[in-house]
């Protein structure tokens, strides 16, 4: 399966994973720099939407990625397949608790941060040694990067999430309007969070 083809389906798989992994440390980074106690309903904001966007990365990477990345690797990668789902099991755990939780609990940043570090920890052996072992297997990439794409549409769509445009930073910034001048628009297209297409609701299934 060493085509052109299938290399370039690798890549697309790979970095659609890591473009995941950029935008969760963004917005790490950005509730870092936030005043929890000046404005809660940002933080809450932030939170719920980077939980729901863990929530899909992790559904695709465990109904998809990980059985076909376990399978290729077979007995050399099975210890690095079983930690990666023991520390989606943590960080998930991490998600309950938020999810019961709001701004104005004691815990409530602490946990998010908390979090923020398992996923850059789970990120760094993803992108380290992960990927780097799956760019020298045999694997049917074109199947499974058109799985990942019509099930990833399919999960953001019922947590309502959308995928923002690569062009539409682009279009604000040339706008000329001062407001387009914000984080947003100097984050690279390749960065563009996803966004709720409506407010995250507490109450969820």
């Amino acid at each position: 399966m060493a085509t052109r083809s299938n290399a370039t389906a690798r890549n697309q798989v790979l970095n659609m994973l890591k473009q995941d992994h950029k935008r969760a440390q963004q917005a790490f980074r950005d509730f870092s720099r936030m005043d929890g106690e000046d404005d809660e309903e940002r933080c809450r904001a932030l939170v719920e939407q980077t939980c729901a966007e863990l929530e899909v990365h992790a559904q695709l990477e465990e109904e998809l990625f990980y059985p076909a990345a376990r399978s290729a690797l077979a007995e050399d990668g099975e210890d690095l397949m079983n930690e990666a789902d023991v520390e989606h099991m943590t960080f998930k755990m991490l998600i309950e608790q938020l999810k019961a939780m709001g701004p104005e609990d004691e815990k409530y940043g602490a946990t998010f941060t908390v979090l923020g570090e398992y996923i850059k920890h789970h990120i760094k052996e993803e992108e380290d040694e992960m990927f780097k072992e799956l760019a020298r297997v045999d694997l049917d990439w074109e199947t499974l990067r058109s799985d990942m794409e019509q099930s990833r549409e399919e999960l953001m769509e019922a947590r309502g999430l959308q995928e923002t445009e690569e062009a539409e930073p682009r279009e604000r910034s040339s706008s000329g309007s001062s407001a387009s001048k914000g984080s947003s628009a100097s984050r690279s297209a390749g960065e563009s969070r996803p966004h709720a297409a409506s407010k995250p609701s507490k109450d969820r299934s």
